[in-house]
């Protein structure tokens, strides 16, 4: 752990080392002097020490890193502190409170508001100022929920102390009825930052939402290219960072390696406004009625036993029902039994889908190898390569043949052609450019076996 990340802890420590001595100091004065403003300021530090003793432990633990009985991380440590640090200073006000109404109602004992007691509540007084300003700086650049409790302790400690001092002043003047007065006072100071402190941590302990958060993170996920919707966004605090989970959806035939780059592309936007968020994300299909291609496509994905679904056509017959007709590829190696009982099942699930559907035909092929042996002789058959690159030039809508090459794979001609066109074209008429020079080269040259041909802008 380097210096920085050690600030926190080394402040937290050195917190309970000044608190510790202030107690000394305030029981000393406090018994000599009899002042219950200045024991009830005692009694106040001495549990101030246990909640800054609280902090130190806070700070340490949830800086451990997640293991397997805390998967989450141990952030929650420091809003416990808080809150337990809150319902200390509640008791604290409540017995302060007792006494001096006690000792209000029954004359209680005298004061003597010495020199010294002075001196111990000025020093007091610079001491926790400077306290306060160093755990609430030190607090906000840590995100520490912990250090910024200890903080608003401090704070409460200043003014109480004020309130002991103007008390013990008006003693000395003859009014002894000040020091109680002055005893209520810090009371309800405590009392006040106590609840707050119990307030804000105990929201944070059953998951409130920060304030704002879900909508800031909903509008930044949504502009992510690829989500068509946000589902549901929840966060919640832990320590100095958040933790939420988000769903979203979009197409459903995305394919899981994009869905992996769908999530990492939402966590970092969600970084980009919550940069202490540890979000998880949910994927899920959003359906839309009006693509029917899509719909096919996604039944034959559940369906499992279809490997490649292509050439997938949707005709609306004039009765308002649909015919579709689509190619679907099984292995090659499958029965004929068997792949017509993958079509059969494939079927049904588009009936389900598509319950429109009054004819469904299913064209299916065998699979291609995964590898196949091939040679390049392109070189070797630079005449069929002229031949070929003059019929892709010829092309009324190619600007220029870009590239030929040919593949012998046992003893057949597999040609690919590479053809440029303008770049406005639509990709229909790409795709109908690209079956012309196809079918172009397969008349002029039967030798050819296959021809695969693209086209670029």
């Amino acid at each position: 752990m380097n210096r920085l990340e050690r600030r926190p802890e080394l402040v937290a420590l050195g917190s309970v080392v000044i608190g510790l001595a202030i107690v000394v100091g305030k029981l000393i004065v406090g018994l000599l002097t009899g002042s219950l403003g200045i024991i009830s300021e005692a009694v106040h530090s001495v549990l101030d020490l246990a909640a800054s003793g609280f902090t130190l432990v806070a700070v340490r633990t949830s800086r451990k890193p997640a293991d397997r009985e805390h998967p989450y991380g141990h952030g929650r440590t420091e809003n416990l502190a808080a809150f337990a640090e809150g319902i200390l200073l509640l008791v604290t006000a409540a017995g302060i409170a007792f006494e001096s109404l006690r000792r209000l109602l029954t004359g209680g004992a005298g004061v003597n508001p010495a020199n010294y007691a002075f001196v111990l509540l000025v020093a007091t007084l610079l001491i926790e100022s400077g306290r306060a300003a160093v755990l609430r700086r030190v607090g906000r650049a840590a995100s520490s929920e912990a250090l910024l409790a200890d903080a608003t302790n401090r704070l409460s400690d200043v003014l109480a102390t004020v309130g002991v001092l103007a008390g013990l002043f008006l003693v000395r003047i003859g009014l002894q009825w000040a020091d109680s007065v002055a005893a209520l006072l810090v009371a309800a100071i405590i009392a006040r930052a106590a609840a707050m402190l119990a307030w804000r941590s105990g929201d944070i302990l059953i998951d409130r939402a920060p304030a704002g958060t879900e909508a800031q993170l909903r509008e930044a996920i949504r502009d992510v290219d690829g989500v068509r919707e946000v589902r549901s966004v929840r966060v919640r605090r832990s320590g100095p960072s958040l933790i939420g989970d988000a769903r979203i959806a979009t197409g459903r035939m995305l394919s899981v390696e994009a869905a992996g780059r769908l999530v990492d592309d939402v966590k970092s936007r969600a970084r980009s406004v919550q940069p202490s968020l540890d979000l998880s994300v949910l994927v899920e299909g959003q359906e839309q009625r009006g693509d029917l291609v899509e719909r096919i496509h996604a039944a034959a994905a559940r369906n499992g036993g279809v490997r490649d679904l292509h050439n997938v056509t949707v005709e609306r017959e004039a009765d308002g029902s649909l015919h579709l007709i689509m190619h679907a590829k099984l292995p090659g190696d499958m029965t004929l039994d068997k792949a017509s009982r993958t079509s059969a099942a494939l079927e049904r699930a588009l009936r389900t889908e598509l319950p429109d559907a009054s004819r469904i035909d299913i064209h299916l092929e065998p699979m291609e190898p995964h590898v196949v042996t091939g040679e390049d002789v392109t070189a070797r058959r630079a005449q069929l390569v002229t031949r070929m690159s003059d019929i892709v030039s010829a092309h009324p809508e190619v600007l220029r043949s870009v590239d030929v090459e040919l593949s012998d794979r046992h003893q057949r001609i597999h040609a690919h052609v590479v053809a440029e066109v303008a770049g406005q074209v639509s990709l229909e008429d790409a795709h109908r450019i690209e079956t012309e020079l196809e079918e172009s080269i397969r008349r002029a040259m039967p030798e050819v076996h296959e021809v695969v041909a693209r086209v670029t802008a």
